[in-house]
């Protein structure tokens, strides 16, 4: 009975995509649309928080370690910290690009992913965090 509703539900959803929409019915599209960019950009702005903290409690953990005359701190820990950071910011925003892009395209948009703002600035950010992690890591086996 239920795989019966849902293919009931799938190709009623089918027949709505090729007909043509009312205007609630594309207003209501559009609502659900803007909600999903609402959506990625609140997501790209954590993740742009979470990578640049990251960064910077690395920066100024290493530059304490170095520095100071009385050691504070184990030698791993601006490392570990910034990698942690760094991660939870990367690795969140290319779940979040993923799902936007399915919600895009369940909603029925066909613009495509270099044509989007949205897809553009989460997609610099997470080359930003790509590199940083990178360099993180290049560290980790130069040391």
């Amino acid at each position: 009975m239920p795989d019966q509703e849902k293919t009931a539900v799938g190709s009623q959803q089918e027949l709505i995509i090729g007909q043509e929409l009312k205007l609630a019915d594309k207003l209501a599209v559009q609502r659900t649309v803007l909600a999903a960019d609402r959506t990625m950009l609140a997501g790209v702005r954590t993740s742009m928080s979470f990578i640049g903290f990251g960064f910077t409690i690395f920066t100024i953990l290493r530059y304490l370690q170095e520095h100071a005359s009385v050691k504070l701190m184990r030698a791993q820990t601006p490392r570990n910290f910034g990698l942690l950071m760094l991660a939870a910011g990367t690795i969140p925003l290319f779940f979040m690009i993923v799902q936007y892009s399915r919600i895009l395209k369940r909603m029925g948009k066909t613009e495509g992913v270099f044509g989007n703002p949205n897809f553009q600035m989460a997609g610099v950010i997470l080359l930003l965090g790509i590199i940083l992690l990178v360099s993180l890591v290049a560290n980790i086996f130069l040391l």
